[in-house]
């Protein structure tokens, strides 16, 4: 019995080392890397990224010659098989706080960068957007600035309607998150909806499917790596940028040297879940 579970622990590892491998080789040439960011603000809190850095790092992606894209052009890529041209960056945001509106719209309005709002429609415009684990009372973006950001060429995706973890819903509740916030943020926007981010990186092949069948063309995870034309769209992964990443931090995650750090935690944390059910 022990053999059996050694056995089984050192394939895993084995096919884990050939993954990370992969996404170490994906950082070259032919690639794209998703950022990620929550809020852009000076509270001291993790999914925060500071003004005066964010502005930083912005301005980095514009004077080293970044290719910056929006989100749709990645399916663009994804059908035709074309490799991304060389650094190409994107840059998302989750959720919907107000505070990417009054202090991340402006940065990106003036270095020219384009960007993709993942909203949770039932709380924007609404007192409070409660999806952070551990702080409450944080206000959304109202309608109207969402509004505006998307007549200044913002891509609105969605992100749910509540931000459940969607693996742990019945299928009508799924197809009720997945869809209602798509048709939401159409009817209060006009502007059409092709993209969907799993809240807190939770899918499953369920999950992909239902969003798949509501018209998305592309999702988002929560899975640290970076975008080839092998990718599947409903499976692309991100970088995420935090409230203590220096400038030094930001160029190695732009290079991609935390991706095989990141991809071991994962497994470290979901190997020692499956050997305590053993």
């Amino acid at each position: 019995m022990v053999r059996s579970r050694l056995s089984r622990s050192l394939r895993t590892v084995a096919a884990e080392a050939a993954s990370m491998a992969r996404l170490v080789r994906g950082t070259r040439s032919g690639t794209a890397r998703i950022l990620y960011y929550h809020r852009v603000e000076d509270e001291a809190h993790r999914s925060c990224v500071r003004p005066a850095a964010f502005a930083e790092q912005m301005s980095y992606l514009r004077r080293e010659g970044y290719t910056v894209l929006p989100l749709a052009a990645v399916r663009e890529h994804l059908d035709e098989k074309r490799p991304f041209p060389e650094r190409t960056v994107l840059v998302t945001f989750d959720d919907g706080f107000a505070d990417n509106y009054v202090n991340a719209f402006p940065i990106l309005q003036r270095e020219g960068i384009p960007m993709t709002l993942f909203l949770t429609a039932d709380y924007i415009g609404g007192p409070e957007l409660p999806v952070l684990r551990d702080r409450k009372g944080v206000r959304p973006l109202s309608w109207p600035q969402v509004e505006e950001m998307a007549r200044h060429g913002v891509e609105l995706g969605a992100h749910t309607l509540t931000h459940p973890n969607l693996t742990e819903l019945g299928d009508e509740e799924l197809h009720r998150e997945v869809t209602e916030s798509r048709t939401r943020i159409h009817e209060q926007t006009g502007v059409p909806v092709d993209s969907f981010c799993y809240p807190r990186g939770h899918f499953d092949a369920r999950v992909k499917q239902a969003v798949r069948d509501a018209g998305y063309a592309l999702a988002c995870t929560t899975l640290e790596g970076c975008v080839s034309v092998a990718t599947h769209p409903f499976s692309l992964r991100r970088t995420f940028v935090a409230y203590d990443d220096t400038m030094r931090d930001f160029r190695h995650k732009l290079e991609g040297s935390f991706d095989m750090l990141h991809e071991a935690r994962s497994w470290l944390r979901s190997s020692s879940h499956e050997q305590a059910a053993l």
